[in-house]
């Protein structure tokens, strides 16, 4: 009779356990991503995702939830329960663009997320027309001075990294430029391939195609790098100190996440990012595998936020 009742109480002890004390995980991971199938961060996700399956033992699977420029899918995860399953591959305008840049985004970036490991980063291109006036940068923000509102730039829309690339520039060269943002990057590049706007930062990745195809040509390299595949193209911030733009992508979870769920997780990233696959897939885009783990992402975001906030208030740049 004693046993039936050690049974029975430790029974009831680890029903009223959190979910969280048990193995991580039992069940199948929720990723979120805060914009529409076949973008490039759902391409990305869906590929972190079935490799880290495989690590994890468990599926992880995908949900997109577009809109606010990836607000939704922040608020949700900052909601959810921190029990690791459900996480978030991140990219700049939700953990650093949109809480500089509206007053009540829904979340607190600071506090109400548990970084668990960068996915990516990827090099940014000053890019023109192929049939552009412009032969250098120097030569366009001459132009620009000269011409007040006669220079413009294209972005994927309000918020996005290549829209603050452009207000970064504006700001450190001292010149003006109109914004033109589009629906997204396909109609934003061939806007730019047809010489409607005048230039555009964007990733590597996103205007290789035209860049190959003697569409687009590259001015200037917005990362804090070279890059072999454009050995004549001189860096932005050897001409405009501090002016460095990339983009990046970085699994999150909610907070409060236990260590030992979180040390699960930034193993199953590590060991995502580094199939050969997954890396072949980058270089393709011109992206890079970036440093792995929560610390060396704290101190990614914490540059990346310093540097936009600088942009944000010089160009007093709200979205609400």
């Amino acid at each position: 009779m004693k046993k039936h009742i050690t049974a029975l109480l430790l029974a009831l002890a680890a029903s009223l356990m959190p979910a969280w004390a048990a193995p991580f995980p039992e069940r199948p991971v929720k990723m979120l991503v805060g914009f529409a199938a076949g973008g490039i961060t759902d391409i990305t996700a869906r590929q972190v995702a079935e490799n880290m399956s495989r690590s994890l033992g468990q599926p992880v699977v995908v949900e997109n939830r577009a809109g606010a420029g990836g607000n939704i899918a922040t608020s949700e995860l900052a909601r959810a329960q921190p029990d690791g399953y459900t996480i978030m591959l991140a990219s700049p305008g939700q953990l650093v663009v949109n809480p500089l840049t509206q007053k009540s985004p829904g979340f607190d970036p600071k506090t109400q997320f548990s970084l668990v490991s960068l996915a990516n980063e990827s090099p940014f291109v000053l890019v023109v027309p192929a049939n552009s006036k412009f032969k250098s940068v120097a030569e366009m923000v001459a132009w620009g001075k000269g011409n007040e509102g006669g220079l413009s730039f294209a972005s994927p829309g309000l918020g996005t990294t290549m829209h603050i690339a452009g207000e970064m520039l504006q700001v450190m060269a001292g010149v003006k430029a109109v914004h033109v943002p589009y629906r997204g990057g396909a109609q934003a590049t061939g806007d730019l391939v047809a010489g409607r706007v005048d230039f555009m930062i964007d990733s590597v990745g996103a205007v290789a195609p035209q860049i190959q195809a003697g569409q687009l040509k590259v001015l200037a390299v917005a990362s804090g790098r070279k890059l072999p595949q454009f050995p004549e193209a001189p860096l932005l911030s050897s001409m405009y100190p501090g002016l460095e733009v990339s983009s990046w992508l970085g699994v999150v979870g909610p907070p409060g996440m236990p260590e030992s769920v979180q040390r699960t997780l930034v193993r199953a990233v590590e060991q995502a990012v580094r199939e050969p696959a997954y890396v072949q897939m980058l270089e393709k885009r011109g992206s890079v595998v970036a440093p792995a783990g929560p610390a060396a992402f704290a101190t990614h975001l914490t540059k990346e936020r310093e540097r936009v906030e600088r942009t944000v208030v010089k160009a007093g740049l709200r979205l609400d």
